[in-house]
């Protein structure tokens, strides 16, 4: 089974570099001449590449949640107790979205239009992004010190 399972992550590896190249070539050579709605002259496969974009990081978010299901009731039929404790991960990960959320501005931006961008929502998600990357990032430098200065190799 595991040299089934080999064989499907190598082909479709390859199957995506071989997607991304194509998209790559035909967005970086073929014709500059479309004019977007702004006025500005962009490449004439800027949309094959936002949906390749859009497409690749919806297929890897699915084939995430369904890995770990999977390897979470694994370990739940062999070590409950130490399944329950995986969760805490994503609990925190959550934890940290809420607080991220409550923490982001709803102050209306100005955009570069002269409008004003009023969607409360959304101007709170865009922050949440932000600091929740900022936090995250700040933990993995921390991570990586502690790591590396070896306290818990003793």
């Amino acid at each position: 089974m595991a040299k089934l399972s080999y064989k499907v992550s190598y082909y479709v590896f390859y199957v995506c570099i071989a997607l991304i190249l194509v998209v790559l070539g035909m967005f970086f050579g073929v014709g500059y001449n479309e004019t977007n709605a702004a006025g500005y002259v962009e490449p004439a496969n800027t949309p094959a590449l936002m949906f390749l974009m859009y497409g690749m990081f919806g297929v890897t978010v699915i084939a995430t949640l369904i890995g770990a299901v999977c390897q979470f009731g694994g370990a739940l039929k062999d070590n409950p107790k130490g399944a329950i404790k995986s969760l805490l991960g994503v609990i925190l990960l959550v934890v940290l979205l809420v607080v991220a959320y409550n923490a982001g501005s709803s102050d209306a931006i100005l955009l570069a239009s002269g409008e004003e961008y009023t969607d409360v929502t959304m101007l709170k998600v865009s922050d949440m992004f932000l600091f929740s990357t900022y936090i995250l990032f700040g933990i993995a430098v921390v991570g990586t010190l502690i790591n590396l200065s070896g306290i818990f190799k003793r």
